[in-house]
């Protein structure tokens, strides 16, 4: 069975879409991505939905970095380790991925005089 599973950041500041064919990536693949890391998990939770989850936040960190895409995404987990494959080989598509865009015009910027320091003997 297949399933389209969309992550939002925030309010919509980044998000990914991902395809899972639950037939093919199972609760025991998923086991093993999770064990592979050293990340917390809830261990009482799905751990399909706790590897998409983790997949996703890579998607978004992968796309910001790069300004890519998901084809660019995708070609980038073909050698991610620890993680399957994006290109549903591994039974996990990746269909969209918007990457967090940084604005100059959300930055604040504070100038201080600094005091000269005095030596003391």
């Amino acid at each position: 069975m297949k399933k389209k599973h969309k992550f939002i950041y925030e309010t919509h500041e980044a998000e990914v879409e991902l395809e899972v064919d639950h037939n093919k990536y199972t609760s025991e693949h998923a086991k093993a991505t999770l064990e592979f890391f050293t990340w917390y998990y809830d261990k009482e939770a799905d751990p399909v939905e706790e590897v998409l989850k983790k997949i996703a936040i890579e998607c978004i960190r992968v796309a910001t970095y790069n300004d890519y895409n998901h084809l660019g995404v995708r070609d980038e987990f073909d050698n991610k380790e620890g993680f399957p494959k994006l290109d549903g080989s591994a039974g996990i598509t990746i269909l969209y991925v918007d990457g967090y865009k940084f604005n100059e015009e959300w930055l604040t910027h504070e100038v201080k005089d600094v005091e000269p320091k005095t030596v003391e003997s």
